[in-house]
């Protein structure tokens, strides 16, 4: 088939098949997984054909070095993908036979490396050796490096709460850090909260400080009570107090969030598609969400704000007017 023949398909939906292409391969998909994957691919004719372009395209690169497998992605016609669908595609086809991995964007693979980790809706804490307090949110993932010099935990994905252990047993003081893709926080005497995003991280302490250092750029000291904004290369303090670990209760605070974005936070939660009508998108949300029971969270929603809740089956939610 020639490039001109092939039909455009929306970025979005090739987007969607790579990120099912990723959890199905990584993954040993349980019965309501492999349900939420099909309802996705019987929802459109755009999806079958995503998802039988992406599934093709997999056998090119069998035994590829990742060098030759992007150069040899990005002159396929096919393909016709942007550079982050491209990354995501080699880190899949690393994992079913190339010789290396060719991204660190592309999830699930943290859970593959991780020392403790969280699936969708699952919240676990555990006590280290140090005597710190780890929990980890919906969808997280961090690995320790721990030694006779620090106590080290870099949050792989996902978001975490940690309350800094004395480390009594170590013959002497060990700095404990947090690392992110964006920047390094120390833990004194600290209780805080650490949620990475796909371009910044954010902080939130509710004790104690923590020092903030980004891979390049100019530190700061935040304070209890503050929450702050950081990048690779800047740090920002955000208006209001920290309430970011909200989820350690089970709940999501929302004060006049637009729906969308509200839906987009409890999304982290569930499994399959949740989204709203456009016309309704960027309606003001306040409350405090439970998060143990999204279908009774969104029937709230639903209730309480005038909307009609549409369900093609459990894993494909949309709420409109």
């Amino acid at each position: 088939m020639s490039a001109s023949a092939l039909p455009t398909l929306p970025g979005e939906t090739v987007d969607q098949a790579i990120e099912w292409s990723i959890r199905l391969t990584y993954n040993q998909p349980d019965p309501a997984t492999r349900a939420a994957f099909q309802a996705w691919l019987a929802g459109s004719e755009n999806h079958r054909l995503a998802w039988a372009r992406i599934q093709s395209l997999s056998g090119h690169f069998a035994g590829v070095p990742s060098g030759l497998a992007r150069q040899a992605l990005e002159k396929l016609p096919e393909a016709r993908l942007q550079r982050r669908q491209a990354l995501k595609l080699l880190a899949l086809f690393a994992a079913v036979g190339s010789t290396a991995w060719s991204t660190r964007e592309a999830a699930p693979w943290q859970r593959l490396v991780a020392d403790y980790s969280t699936r969708v809706g699952e919240h676990q804490r555990w006590t280290l050796a140090d005597g710190s307090l780890l929990e980890l949110n919906t969808d997280s993932a961090v690995r320790l490096h721990f030694d006779a010099q620090r106590r080290g935990i870099e949050l792989l994905r996902g978001e975490l709460y940690l309350a800094s252990g004395t480390d009594s047993a170590s013959p002497h003081w060990r700095p404990l850090q947090v690392t992110t893709a964006f920047a390094t926080f120390a833990a004194q005497g600290s209780r805080c909260s650490v949620r990475q995003y796909a371009d910044a991280c954010r902080l939130g302490v509710a004790e104690g400080t923590v020092n903030i250092q980004p891979h390049s750029g100019t530190g700061a000291v935040a304070q209890a009570g503050e929450a702050w904004q950081v990048t690779r290369d800047s740090v920002l303090r955000l208006p209001g107090s920290a309430d970011d670990a909200a989820w350690r209760d089970g709940l999501l605070t929302a004060r006049a969030m637009p729906l969308a974005d509200l839906l987009a936070e409890l999304s982290r939660y569930r499994n399959g598609y949740l989204g709203c009508d456009p016309q309704v998108a960027q309606r003001p949300i306040s409350g405090n969400f439970n998060l143990t029971d999204i279908d009774a969270t969104l029937a709230f929603i639903a209730q309480a704000h005038g909307l009609r809740m549409q369900a093609m089956t459990r894993y494909w939610v949309r709420l409109s007017a």
